[in-house]
């Protein structure tokens, strides 16, 4: 029943976190640590192994629809790795109750952040002084043709702090690359939700492997998890170009504000 449980909340995760491009680390990590206490350590490395899968697979669809952005989505994954693998080095140095506290304010922003964030035209709001800014313009496998401007260098420092705090909590860096990239950068949604998949497959990798060499990856739970995923990453890829996903983002919202309470009071 446990493996049943794990698998069903890998489904959800992975289709939420493939929907809105955030990897799904957000509702993984309240579940082993509250359903199924695990240390912050397990926690981490077992939710990282999980969101790696699932924007693997996830990536990999967004792909075929010609949606992700590789020439930004390479340079912003290299830029993640050193912030990961410092994130894996820190984890065992949090004490479970600061561990709680940090997750549950991360929480808090990030549920803040889905009921009230700004709708609209993307615009590039990218300082000058990082360097030359560059334009994108494509056509997916939609017909549908989409052109920005933004700069490469200010992307490249967003990464590496998305890299360590995707490492550090497990979550993804999705909850931070995904706000940025539309809010700042200028990127239409559906092309920041699919390139960000494919920096997560990169940060979290490289975020698993430490942990996965320290024997911190609980292996049955990591499989149940990524088994869901892989259903779960389909569905949300599929849905992604035709649901509005804001009313049920806001409704998810409520659901993660109430975990963090948990979190805090536990």
């Amino acid at each position: 029943m446990d493996y049943l449980f794990l698998s069903l909340s890998g489904l959800l995760a992975g289709a939420l976190g493939a929907l809105v491009g955030v990897g799904g680390g957000f509702i993984v990590v309240p579940v082993l640590l509250l359903g199924f206490a695990y240390s912050h350590t397990a926690t981490v490395a077992t939710s990282l192994s999980f969101i790696f899968i699932n924007s693997l697979v996830s990536a990999y669809h967004y792909s075929r629809q010609k949606r992700v952005d590789f020439a930004t989505a390479i340079p912003f994954a290299i830029s993640t790795i050193p912030g990961a693998l410092m994130g894996a080095y820190l984890v065992p140095y949090l004490s479970g109750r600061a561990f709680d506290v940090a997750f549950a304010i991360i929480l808090i922003i990030v549920s803040l952040f889905m009921m009230f964030r700004p709708q609209g035209q993307s615009v590039d709001r990218t300082p000058d002084w990082l360097g030359k800014k560059v334009t994108r313009r494509f056509t997916d496998a939609h017909g549908i043709t989409h052109q920005y401007r933004f700069s490469p260098g200010f992307g490249v420092l967003i990464s590496f702090f998305v890299g360590f705090l995707s490492s550090i909590f497990g979550i993804g860096g999705g909850i931070v690359h995904v706000p940025v990239m539309t809010l700042v950068m200028g990127f239409p949604p559906h092309i920041a939700t699919a390139t960000s998949m494919c920096i997560l497959a990169v940060s979290t990798l490289a975020g698993t492997l430490p942990h996965l060499l320290q024997g911190d990856v609980q292996l049955g739970a990591a499989a149940a998890l990524a088994i869901g995923a892989i259903g779960g990453a389909q569905i949300g890829t599929r849905l992604a170009p035709r649901v509005n996903s804001r009313r049920l983002m806001q409704l998810f919202a409520v659901i993660m504000f109430f975990v963090a309470l948990k979190l805090l009071i536990r």
